[in-house]
């Protein structure tokens, strides 16, 4: 069984707007499907909740009649107050204790337990703002040598990741993510 670690937002338009203004709603979109579609059959996906994204995962999950227990959802009890209602359509959500009041601290501590619940694969990094960002570097510390797949297709955040190393041009330029994924994500 493969493991992947998803993360994943849509830029908002009240935030940083650089994210925003480079994001590609329709390929963030369709590379969740194609993530889930390739990934799913035969492995599992982790990745932080997010307002955005755990509905799509959970129609796309739904739509292609995919086992919902092979999706984990990571939340921190920092936004309990705010968490997707599609959260109870799956079965593995943890949620992480927040450290007192503080928001980053929380997010931190729930991004690093995420990141070290299983021994990933690879990490795939769609769209995103800042908290995609903070992820990859998290992730770049805490599993050196595990591959990063930031498909900078999707913009925002993950086209950022993209330009700050040496990954594969096709991260950038191909738009057929199933293939995309097939070829990076499948043992041959």
């Amino acid at each position: 069984m493969i493991d992947v670690l998803l993360s994943a937002s849509v830029p908002l338009p009240e935030r940083d707007r650089h994210y925003f203004e480079t994001a590609d709603v329709l390929a963030i979109r369709e590379a969740i499907k194609a993530l889930v579609e390739i990934v799913l059959p035969i492995g599992r996906i982790t990745c932080g909740g997010h307002p955005a994204i755990t509905p799509l995962l959970a129609f796309f999950v739904r739509e292609a009649g995919l086992d919902r227990n092979h999706l984990t959802i990571f939340q921190s009890r920092f936004f309990e107050h705010v968490l997707p209602k599609e959260n109870a359509e799956f079965q593995d959500v943890r949620i992480i204790d927040a450290v007192g009041g503080d928001r980053e601290q929380s997010l931190l501590a729930m991004r690093v337990a995420m990141i070290e619940s299983r021994a990933f694969a690879a990490a795939v990094f769609i769209g995103g703002m800042e908290g995609v960002s903070a992820e990859a570097e998290l992730f770049a510390q805490l599993r050196r040598g595990v591959a990063m797949l930031p498909i900078a297709s999707t913009g925002a955040a993950a086209a950022d990741i993209f330009r700050e190393a040496a990954f594969p041009a096709e991260f950038a330029s191909e738009l057929t993510y199933t293939t995309l994924f097939r070829r990076h994500l499948l043992p041959h």
